[in-house]
């Protein structure tokens, strides 16, 4: 799997797992990879749980869909998120959403749910759509020139958005701070068996969150000096994400949240809002690329609800295949390929396998959306396993890309918002084709995406 897109005629064949026993567990731990699933052997995406036969204490994986929904919702108390999580969860994401838990995570998801739900969506999707708009005349003067980053393409129009419905206007200086402390985070976050060893462990882990925490403090201040200005003059505030959050009171006691928990919010939102999303956009056109067919089903599609306009938040119910393509690549490549790692509390079995308390069980997307058990053919481009006959009766607890259970990602809404309108005001005027002979790999950590970008050629079309 270390090279899991080979070039055409194949281009999928090489997601197959390795053949079993796969490489040490051990080893890689000691000197991790790149694509974290290398160390998993194909048992692994045959069986509902998975112990690595070397090291059987070590883990489990659990990928049956009840035994999922079991440690995700049913029994979620007896399988709390590892503290180790929620260390690399803090460090990063402060007391915001994802690093905050028990009553202050229930707190936080009350404030916040508002700020996500369907009405406030369809309002900022005109700021989707104009974002879109500048990337259709950026990809105009590109075409036929020379290669585009496709990665950076679609983290560029990702950030673009995430700022603009975060800040509304005049938030170059913001998106360059949280982008480069961003990219500090996914480097620093990066652990492997050194930072899990019982006495030098955790000073290895603290340091690497100190660099962390020292990286952000220019991003804290510009942060801290908009909310200031915005508490100093609140009618002159915008109506965008960072006055709601401002604004947001908790249902129960009326309450709203502190300047430090604003900000941590706002790191939240910048990180999940841009990354994954733009991690979903770039497989869609490695996919499209390598799929002919499907890429004109598409391009009819568009061009038939569309007819060269740019999609707004209307159209999205009448783009049926543009969402399954989405939904697709999102099974493929999940752009959060594991979910933080649980503990068990107490001695357990799961699926007839024993799990003692203590031990760590990892839900993994990855391995989820690939596994024999639950898909046809699993490594086939297949939009239409998402139409609504294909759909009809899956497990719900097979199809994870914004996790489960309590914890779902409070952005899934505005995320498929975000990836439809986008993907579908670019693929309506431009296709992407790889560059002959280039050899892509995975990085599979916190999130996935290519290895050294993923460059590609821009070609124009004619809607029709």
């Amino acid at each position: 799997m270390s090279d899991p897109l080979p070039a055409p005629p194949h281009p999928l064949a090489g997601l197959a797992p390795p053949p079993d026993p796969g490489p040490s567990l051990l080893s890689l731990l000691f000197c991790p990879p790149a694509n974290m699933f290398e160390a998993f052997p194909r048992e692994a995406y045959e069986v509902p749980v998975f112990r690595p036969r070397r090291m059987p204490s070590l883990l489990v994986v659990v990928s049956d869909p009840d035994a999922v929904r079991r440690v995700m919702l049913d029994e979620v108390a007896d399988f709390p998120r590892h503290a180790q999580s929620d260390e690399i969860f803090s460090a990063m994401f402060g007391e915001g959403l994802l690093g905050v838990t028990g009553e202050t995570w229930r707190r936080h998801r009350r404030i916040l749910a508002p700020a996500f739900g369907p009405r406030s969506i369809a309002a900022l999707a005109p700021v989707m759509t104009d974002a879109a708009a500048a990337w259709v005349e950026r990809w105009a003067a590109l075409a036929g020139a020379a290669p585009v980053d496709m990665a950076a393409e679609m983290k560029g129009v990702g950030l673009k958005i995430v700022s603009d419905t975060m800040f509304s206007a005049g938030a170059d200086e913001l998106t360059a701070l949280a982008n480069g402390a961003l990219s500090v985070l996914q480097d620093e976050l990066r652990l492997g068996l050194p930072d899990a060893l019982p006495l030098l462990g955790p000073l290895i882990r603290q340091r690497k969150y100190a660099r962390v925490r020292r990286e952000i403090v220019r991003f804290d201040a510009a942060i801290d000096r908009m909310i200031g200005e915005r508490e100093r003059d609140p009618a002159a505030a915008p109506e965008d994400l960072l006055s709601r959050l401002m604004a947001a009171r908790d249902g129960e006691d009326g309450a709203g949240l502190t300047a430090k928990e604003v900000r941590d919010e706002v790191v939240t939102i910048f990180e999940a809002g841009h990354e994954t999303t733009a991690s979903a956009l770039t497989f869609a056109w490695y996919l499209l690329a390598h799929h002919p067919a499907e890429e004109a089903r598409l391009q009819a599609e568009l061009d038939g609800v569309l007819g060269g306009r740019l999609p707004t938040a209307a159209d999205v119910p009448s783009l049926p295949y543009t969402r399954m393509v989405i939904e697709e690549t999102m099974r493929l490549y999940p752009p959060v390929p594991t979910i933080a790692a649980r503990t068990a509390r107490r001695d357990c079995e799961i699926c007839g396998v024993p799990v003692r308390a203590g031990q760590r069980v990892f839900v993994t997307p990855w391995i989820i959306h690939r596994h024999r058990a639950l898909w046809d053919a699993p490594e086939r481009f297949d939009p239409e396993r998402f139409s609504p006959e294909r759909s009809a009766g899956r497990p719900r607890f097979a199809y994870l890309p914004f996790g489960a259970g309590p914890r779902v990602c409070i952005g899934a809404g505005f995320a498929m918002m975000e990836a439809t309108l986008v993907l579908a005001a670019l693929a309506q005027r431009f296709r992407a084709r790889m560059l002959p002979g280039h050899r892509v790999r995975l990085r599979a950590q916190l999130t996935l995406g290519p290895i050294g970008g993923l460059p590609m050629t821009l070609e124009a079309r004619r809607p029709g």
